[in-house]
């Protein structure tokens, strides 16, 4: 029998080292830590990370966990409205600030490689929800040691 994995996340590459590393096995150890470790209300609230609300205000495109109409107007007066520079702003997402109750150390490849999907996940849904518009997903890693943060903004 001829048999294929296809990786949906090709372009993580730690994942299944750090996974195989905290639980030895089959891919479906993965399924066993999370019922083991993972509420489904833990499980909802990282899918509103993975897949947010998307809210457009005066043509911006803006996370809408972040949104609120005073630090709108206020990223608006602070980069002279301009919207590349407003949405890359006010959609950065600090995933230390993310994760800030781990009372254990968690190296920061974990952070990386959940930065490097998280990039991937808004990239499919900015392209599944605006097909007509073209968004820059951007994943980096901040020089003033705030970690990994994902934003994006309109090209």
């Amino acid at each position: 029998m001829k048999t294929r994995l296809v990786d949906s996340l090709p372009c993580i590459e730690n994942v299944n080292s750090i996974m195989n590393a905290m639980e030895q096995g089959s891919a479906h150890d993965k399924l066993a830590y999370i019922a083991r470790n993972c509420s489904p209300y833990t499980s909802l609230a990282f899918c509103t990370l993975l897949f947010p609300t998307i809210i457009v205000v005066d043509g911006c495109f803006l996370l809408e966990f972040y949104y609120t109409e005073s630090n709108f107007l206020d990223a608006c007066k602070n980069y002279n409205n301009d919207k590349r520079k407003i949405e890359e702003n006010m959609n950065n997402t600090f995933l230390y600030e993310v994760f800030e109750c781990l009372g254990e150390k968690v190296s920061d490849m974990v952070f990386e490689e959940i930065g490097k999907i998280v990039r991937l996940s808004w990239d499919m849904v900015l392209k599944q929800t605006f097909p007509e518009r073209e968004f820059a997903v951007k994943y980096f890693h901040d020089e003033q040691d705030y970690g990994p943060v994902v934003t994006f903004c309109q090209k």
